[in-house]
Parts: structure tokens; C-alpha cells; sequence
């Protein structure tokens, strides 16, 4: 089967076209990356995706419209995997942008950046570019359901849902659970899921305090001493594995 190229647009813009209308007005950025990069021609097919689990396939009209043929129904999603996976990690001077690709092409659902006591200060935040990444991990992995990427938190102010199940990654702690193992105790497989990355230089005392105080769940990410970037992949990886083996289960009743 040939490739379908995908191209993500804002669901608001896709709203618009529910009344019957079925041509989508292109944004320049959106015609340069059709035509320009991708070398597509008129009447060439793209997957439209909203990025809440709606995926149409569309056709290329001259340089600037696609149009959505009539027939397919544009109210259609398909739902959100559940539970709702999410890696917090404090900002690093390298990596962040691997971690983010990474993990969006991996499955997780929510990213959180966090400073921290011990946090890197040449670290950078750039939150405008870690939304065009994530949104050209998005088409390229073909997830249809974006991630959602929180605002810069501190770890002290930071606080998740108040159903969700945290893990703490830390290191030489003999004593605390494999990530993995701890996931597998986790009774209830419908509340959110946290893992939480610290900074190079590890979590301060009164961070480690807190964690305990607040029942973060403390955690090892294997008996390596890992960095940052290599930890919040590597969270990443779990909690999606964890995820699809408790699908597996559950589809066939284990």
C-alpha cells in the first residue's frame, strides 16, 4: 500500500467544514510543506488528521485548497488511549528535543516541563519549538491524537490530577522498585500515569522530602546511572509498554 502523507490541522479550522463545506483554505505554511517538501501535485491524496482522533483523506486542489470528498464523516474519532500516559522532566541543556520527539513517537500523552533546585541554568525553554516538533512527530508517526505539551512549572508548584499515579525516578536507591514492577501493581488501570525525570545533578533532599510527602511513588529506571534525556526516553518507553501489555491482557479477558 502506497504511503498516504499526513498533515495536521487545528480542529478548529476543521469545525468549519461539518455544514457541508468540504474545501479547506491552506495555511502558507501548510501549501509550502504540500508542495515544497513534499513534492505533492494537484489531485494528489494527504490524511488530514485533527489531532483528536479524526483522519480524513483529503485531495490537493491547485497550490492553496484541499478538499475533503463528500461521503466521509468528518464528526468520526477514534478515542484516546487510556490510561493517559505523561513524562515531567526537569529542563535540560541537551536533550529536550529528543525526549519530546521521542516520546511523542513513542505514544505518550502529556510532556511537563519542571525546574528544579539543581536544574541546569544554560538549560533552554522554548516552548514555540517544542510545539513544531511535536507537531511534526505527530505527522510523521501517524498518532491521531496529539500530545499535550503544559506550560514551564516549577516541581514545588507542579501538581498533576489528583487521581493520578506518580512515579519518582531516582538513583541509588537499591530499595525502591523497578519502574516496571511498580507499574504492574498498579491496581487501577484507568487513573493518569506520571513519571518524573529530575535534573544531571539529581533531585535535592527537600525535593526527595517532597515527593514523599506528596506519595510520589519513588522509582528506578534501571540499575544504569542514565541522563536526563536518556531517563525520559526510557520512561517513555516503559509506560507505553506497560500501556499495550495491559491492553493485551484486557483484550483477551487475562
Amino acid at each position: 500500500m502506497a504511503e498516504l502523507r499526513r498533515l495536521l490541522v487545528d480542529p478548529a479550522r476543521l469545525d468549519r467544514l461539518a455544514d457541508g463545506e468540504r474545501q479547506l483554505q491552506l495555511l502558507p505554511d501548510e501549501s509550502h510543506y504540500l508542495r515544497r517538501v513534499l513534492r505533492l501535485r494537484s489531485g494528489d491524496p494527504v490524511a488530514v488528521v485533527d489531532g483528536t482522533g479524526g483522519c480524513w483523506t483529503a485531495c490537493l486542489l491547485g497550490s492553496d485548497q484541499l478538499e475533503i470528498p463528500a461521503g466521509q464523516n468528518l464528526s468520526q474519532r477514534v478515542p484516546a488511549p487510556e490510561p493517559p500516559l505523561g513524562v515531567a522532566a526537569v529542563l535540560m541543556r541537551r536533550g529536550m528535543e529528543d525526549w519530546l520527539r521521542m516520546g511523542c513517537e513513542l505514544g505518550v500523552d502529556r510532556f511537563q516541563p519542571l525546574t528544579s533546585d539543581r536544574r541546569v541554568i544554560q538549560a533552554d525553554h522554548r516552548p514555540q519549538r517544542w510545539s513544531v516538533i511535536l507537531r511534526e512527530a505527530v505527522e510523521q508517526c501517524e498518532r491521531l491524537w496529539s500530545p499535550q505539551l503544559a506550560d514551564l512549572n516549577s516541581l514545588d508548584a507542579w501538581c498533576p490530577e489528583t487521581e493520578a499515579l506518580v512515579g519518582f525516578a531516582v538513583t541509588r536507591e537499591e530499595t525502591v522498585p523497578c519502574a516496571e514492577d511498580w507499574l504492574m501493581g498498579c491496581a487501577d488501570r484507568a487513573r493518569p500515569i506520571w513519571i518524573v525525570i529530575g535534573p544531571e545533578g539529581g533531585w535535592s533532599e527537600r525535593e526527595r522530602q517532597l515527593a514523599d510527602q506528596r506519595g510520589w511513588q519513588p522509582v528506578r529506571l534501571g540499575d544504569s546511572i542514565l541522563r536526563s534525556s536518556t531517563a525520559a526516553v526510557r520512561a517513555a518507553v516503559t509506560l507505553v509498554s506497560w500501556r499495550s501489555r495491559s491492553q493485551e491482557r484486557s483484550s483477551t479477558g487475562a
